[in-house]
């Protein structure tokens, strides 16, 4: 139990949250705001605050109304185990502590909460499946791109479109890489025909051809430190996609560890 609660609170409370909001239907969402706006105080909040009334019989008919609530839980919530563990709890509390009367009544509680357990275990499982699924066809999905044409394309600047970004990115890339081989070859040009490559710079003298063909050095030195900036980017950029790869797989192995304790 402890070692399905530690999953719980390790991936439910935090990878298992992030799963949910990404794979449920805006059916499901809606329903389970429904249910927050409904209720200014939550069923597991109630049953934790559980104590003995002043009447055994409005005793046994709250906790009979708590176990009937607990029949609906939201089970993608990944704490949903808790509010029947201590329904049980409290279920043994009031047969320890109510006449003995009541004990066939605590007993078909007892019996209820079990099975409500097992159900709402069984469609949790269900879901965890669903989570796990969600996680396989996006690694899968996002395999499909290699990491070496993806670099390849970089120099190109056709990256973008390959990685499934906007066509947009495609273009500006392309544009700054033309802008670059402009300059860059401007800057070759400059510096290999000084005299026929010199703007409105005197090239009469060879101090003039030198200042002329410094000036095609830092062109070229510039178009040439850019692209590598850009290249570089780009390969950061692909770095980034394979661990969002990875992730998705840590994220399934986790969860398929989590549901093989949860199954034991």
């Amino acid at each position: 139990m402890s070692l399905v609660n530690s999953f719980i609170n390790q991936i439910g409370r935090e990878l298992g949250r992030d799963a949910y909001r990404s794979v449920m239907s805006p059916s499901a969402g809606s329903r389970r705001k429904q249910q927050i706006v409904d209720s200014e105080v939550s069923i597991f909040d109630q049953v934790i605050n559980f104590e003995l009334l002043a009447s055994d019989e409005k005793t046994v008919r709250h906790l009979a109304n708590l176990v009937e609530k607990a029949e609906n839980t939201d089970v993608e919530d990944f704490e949903w185990n808790e509010l029947f563990y201590e329904l049980d709890n409290k279920i043994d509390f009031c047969k320890a502590n109510l006449p003995s009367e009541f004990h066939e009544q605590l007993e078909k509680l007892d019996e209820i909460n079990a099975n409500n357990y097992h159900y709402a275990k069984s469609k949790h499982v269900a879901y965890v499946d669903s989570v796990i699924l969600h996680f396989e066809n996006v690694a899968a999905d996002l395999s499909k791109k290699k990491p070496s044409i993806a670099a390849v394309l970089t120099i190109v600047g056709a990256r973008p479109s390959y990685m499934g970004e906007q066509f947009i990115y495609t273009l500006i890339n392309i544009l700054y890489i033309f802008i670059l081989g402009t300059i860059g070859f401007n800057g070759w040009m400059t510096y290999h025909y000084p005299d026929l490559f010199n703007g409105n710079l005197p090239n009469q003298t060879p101090a003039d051809i030198a200042l002329i063909q410094a000036m095609g050095k830092v062109m070229l030195g510039i178009s040439i430190g850019f692209y590598l900036l850009y290249f570089f980017m780009g390969l950061r950029k692909i770095s980034k996609y394979q661990k969002e790869i990875q992730k998705n797989i840590d994220s399934k192995i986790k969860f398929e560890t989590y549901k093989a304790e949860l199954l034991k």
